[in-house]
């Protein structure tokens, strides 16, 4: 994947950031020890416009123009102390001595607040809500994380790159092939190692079945909180079957260390048939299950209406993913910026207008539909080829960044090495980019559908708190 990078006065960084909003997409931004760096997806790859930090002299923030950059913005400040000007929100992103910032609320007559969480009542991860209401109607919402913040960037400085696989697949249980591709394409790219095309094909059923059980998951998840108990369970069951085929094709239901430079892990799609014949007899129940889903008016109803994204809040807090499309984006990495077999083995988007829970769910149900499609031609493409294990020579010194669309949208790793380790290494994830949407769409719906909304986002905390 082509880089590209224009680098500017600190003064001049906003302009010339904003400046690419009219031809890409924002990925996001980070620090390094003396820089800032902007990431927009254009045609060709990547494009970088960054700023070298020069002491005296402050950096233009860009979230006062484009929100969806506070929470890299925060970050940058209080990780890297960049000395922003004109941030709109000075707060630190996550706990510092223990203490995470208060919660910016709405005052006025009539609004309370209600605090949900970091402890929850089900098995998940912490994170604040902090609702403000009047009555039971949502008119402001803060989302904090940071209480699981693990400093893994920090960790894994020094590292070898091609020791670092394993970690780096690790971040996050829910997104860990899309990462691992991302980061596998960023060390194969300054190393320059080839890849070849029954290895992309590979790859691309890896991230189709990553796609495929985290989507029924989500279906599931949004009929959980629309209180339609069968339409859960049902798909749970469809998620249990999935991760098996993640299994069968991989050695790990959440497919770790199935991507790795250079190529595929050990034993991955060994026995290709039992895989497609599980895909097959899936495909068919998840056909059944969109039906049921769609088919069910009181289900619908319950959808269609909660949880407005619209198109220009999606475009102001850089929603990616499903989220993004399901309010009248066009953009899915794998269409825009294709890379590995989606260059050849295209996928088809989909896209809605509404920006609900009911496009959200519609949006995924069509992207099951083409992720069986893509994975069926990619075996097609990867026939009886034996898969090599990974051979790469390892990198010595350069930059990459890569980009590849993961299930919640777009998953992104920057990297630095320096004389064969690891300098400076980025992730930003789809889950990061997204949570600030899920706040923005609760506004005007109740508190009690606050849990649909957020599960039609259905977003990680690990790789948001990394």
């Amino acid at each position: 994947m082509a880089n590209s990078e224009t680098g500017v006065a600190p003064a001049a960084l906003r302009d010339a950031a904003i400046g690419r909003l009219e031809y890409s997409s924002p990925l996001g931004a980070y620090a390094t020890t003396d820089s800032v760096r902007y990431l927009f997806l254009e045609k060709r790859g990547v494009g970088v416009v960054s700023a070298r930090i020069v002491p005296g002299e402050s950096v233009a923030a860009v979230s006062g123009t484009l929100p969806g950059l506070s929470w890299d913005e925060r970050e940058m400040a209080q990780e890297f102390h960049i000395p922003f000007d004109r941030l709109p929100d000075a707060r630190p992103l996550r706990p510092e001595l223990g203490e995470l910032a208060p919660a910016v609320v709405a005052t006025g007559a009539g609004v309370t607040q209600v605090v949900v969480g970091p402890v929850h009542a089900g098995i998940i991860e912490p994170g604040r809500f902090t609702f403000s209401s009047g009555g039971e109607t949502i008119v402001h919402l803060d989302f904090q994380i940071g209480y699981a913040y693990r400093g893994l960037e920090r960790s894994f400085e020094g590292a070898e790159p091609l020791d670092l696989r394993r970690r780096v697949a690790r971040i996050c249980g829910g997104c860990s092939a899309a990462r691992s591709l991302a980061y596998a394409m960023a060390i194969e790219s300054i190393s320059n190692a080839p890849v070849s095309e029954p290895v992309h094909c590979a790859r691309q059923i890896i991230a189709e079945l990553e796609r495929i059980y985290n989507h029924v998951f989500d279906l599931s998840a949004c009929c959980a909180a629309a209180g339609w108990g069968f339409g859960q369970t049902a798909g749970l069951g469809l998620k249990e079957r999935a991760l098996r085929i993640c299994q069968a094709a991989s050695g790990h239901r959440l497919l770790f260390d199935a991507i790795v430079p250079g190529g595929v892990g050990a034993g991955v799609l060994e026995d290709r048939k039992e895989v497609q014949t599980l895909l097959l007899m899936l495909q068919e129940s998840v056909e059944e299950y969109a039906g049921a889903l769609l088919d069910n008016s009181s289900l619908v109803s319950r959808w269609k209406g909660t949880g407005v994204l619209t198109n220009e809040a999606a475009r102001a807090l850089a929603a990616v993913g499903p989220a993004h499309r399901a309010s009248g984006g066009s953009v899915d990495v794998r269409d825009a910026a294709p890379y590995g077999a989606y260059q050849w083995l295209p996928a088809i988007p989909a896209r809605e207008e509404a920006g609900d829970v009911f496009a959200r769910c519609r949006v995924k149900i069509a992207e099951l539909r083409d992720s069986f499609r893509l994975i069926a031609r990619a075996f097609s493409g990867l026939g009886e080829y034996q898969l090599e294990l990974s051979t790469i020579v390892p990198p010595n010194s350069g930059d990459s960044v890569t980009v590849v669309e993961g299930p919640r949208g777009a998953e992104t790793v920057a990297v630095t090495l320096s004389g064969g380790l690891v300098e400076r290494v980025h992730f930003i994830s789809a889950s990061y980019r997204n949570w600030p949407s899920v706040a923005h769409a609760t506004i005007a719906n109740i508190i009690p559908d606050a849990p649909l909304v957020n599960k039609s986002f259905n977003l990680c905390y690990a790789c948001a708190d990394r």
